[in-house]
């Protein structure tokens, strides 16, 4: 018994430190703004990436060796942004030769797309020197294929004297160079938009097409048709193509937040914010809502009298949802908790014990869920980036003072 007791003691100092030694140093790595520079958190530090400039996108590629941003002069009046490729390896940056917009990774190797006016471009960096190929244009909003393979497109609807057009879906293929400045690129159509775009007893005028989200097994692609920038602002349809079938279904209102859109990690299960009218005059119908395709079914996880704001899959059956009470006007401000929703309980759980007046929001489970950061807010309405188990146990403030984050490690 004697000997019993001194292997407990030994096992306690021996691996308790080490869960917590884990919690605090073994982190993934986040990209942040903040006063006009772009910073890079590794666990431990702070590290500046690019100063003095307006951050706009940002986004890692698939094995965090390489971030791209767009990035302006301090007041400056360019139409379009540069765009920047940073290397975590020589920690340096690199202009492209081209300006554009809305930079996006390939999801399974060192090449991303990205838009030069209406024209989609695609870079690859086999080379010391990135190479930039010029595909097609008339191009709105874009996204990869599932496997990394092709593009799909969207190509926005026109105004002409007998009414508007229609917005269209493209699959662009493209390969190696055949010859010098030679691309081989074949673009198929693959859905026109009806519009107005019906669900329930809403109707919008579908404009365009963007936020644009894949399934795990690579075969439904959700979506947000828009109508007139204005009109957008208050209500959208949140819609999925599901491209063995040719299928376009129309699952509910929504507003333009690409963060709100987000598939189970290895099921065909979607789960979305949902709701119709723009957030400054009070933060009320916005609800946690999961999604089947087919057959489709929706139910809604918010309970009434509150709105959900953020979230993030844990795994297929649980999300980390920001969760507050609604707000009735912009007098009010609105805060939230973190909650974990388990798909098969009818009640929530909050996680974060969030001070008096302060506003955790913008959850992101990392390291496949074993550890949760979020967003909190204080009553100067600063940012900081908190860390803790998925739980929400030992919480830890880590980076003060953010704009926007990027994690790498999801």
């Amino acid at each position: 018994m004697r000997y019993l007791w001194i292997f407990l003691l030994v096992f306690t100092f021996v691996f308790t430190p080490y869960s917590s030694h884990a919690l605090a140093n073994d982190q993934p790595k986040a990209a942040f703004t903040r006063y006009h520079s772009l910073w890079l958190f590794d666990g431990k530090e702070e590290l500046p990436i690019h100063e003095n400039i307006d951050v706009g996108k940002f986004s890692w590629s698939f094995d965090g060796k390489w971030l791209v941003y767009e990035g302006r002069q301090i007041d400056s009046n360019q139409e379009e942004p540069e765009i920047w490729l940073y290397n975590t390896a020589t920690k340096s940056s690199t202009k492209l030769k081209i300006a554009g917009h809305d930079p996006l990774w390939n999801p399974n190797d060192h090449s991303f797309a990205f838009l030069t006016g209406s024209i989609l471009c695609v870079v690859e960096l086999s080379s010391d020197t990135p190479i930039i190929h010029q595909l097609t244009g008339g191009v709105s909003n874009f996204t990869w294929d599932g496997n990394g393979v092709n593009l799909i497109a969207s190509a926005s609807a026109a105004l002409f004297p007998d009414g508007w057009s229609h917005p269209r879906l493209y699959e662009v293929h493209w390969g190696i160079e055949k010859e010098e400045h030679e691309m081989d690129v074949k673009v198929t159509p693959l859905h026109t938009i009806g519009s107005p775009l019906k669900y329930e007893d809403t109707s919008i005028l579908a404009v365009d097409v963007e936020n644009f989200s894949w399934s795990d097994d690579g075969k439904s692609l959700a979506m947000v048709v828009a109508p007139t920038a204005s009109w957008s602002a208050d209500s959208n349809m949140l819609s999925v193509y599901v491209k063995e079938n040719k299928l376009f279904i129309p699952l509910g209102e929504i507003l333009l937040d690409p963060n709100w859109i987000k598939w189970a990690p290895t099921k065909p299960l979607l789960a979305s914010i949902q709701g119709a009218g723009r957030m400054t005059g009070g933060v009320k119908n916005k609800t946690l809502t999961t999604s089947t395709i087919i057959p489709n079914y929706k139910k809604t996880h918010t309970p009434k009298g509150f709105a959900d704001v953020d979230f993030d899959w844990v795994d297929d059956e649980r999300i980390v949802v920001a969760r507050g009470k609604e707000t009735k006007d912009s007098t009010e401000k609105f805060k939230s908790s973190l909650y974990l929703v388990d798909l098969k309980e009818k009640e929530a759980l909050k996680i974060s014990e969030t001070p008096e007046g302060l506003s955790d929001s913008e959850p992101v489970a990392l390291r496949a869920g074993s550890l949760l950061a979020w967003v909190r807010e204080d009553t100067d309405g600063r940012r900081h980036i908190w860390m803790s188990k998925a739980d929400g146990s030992e919480g830890r403030m880590v980076v003060e003072n953010v704009f926007e984050v990027i994690w790498f490690g999801e």
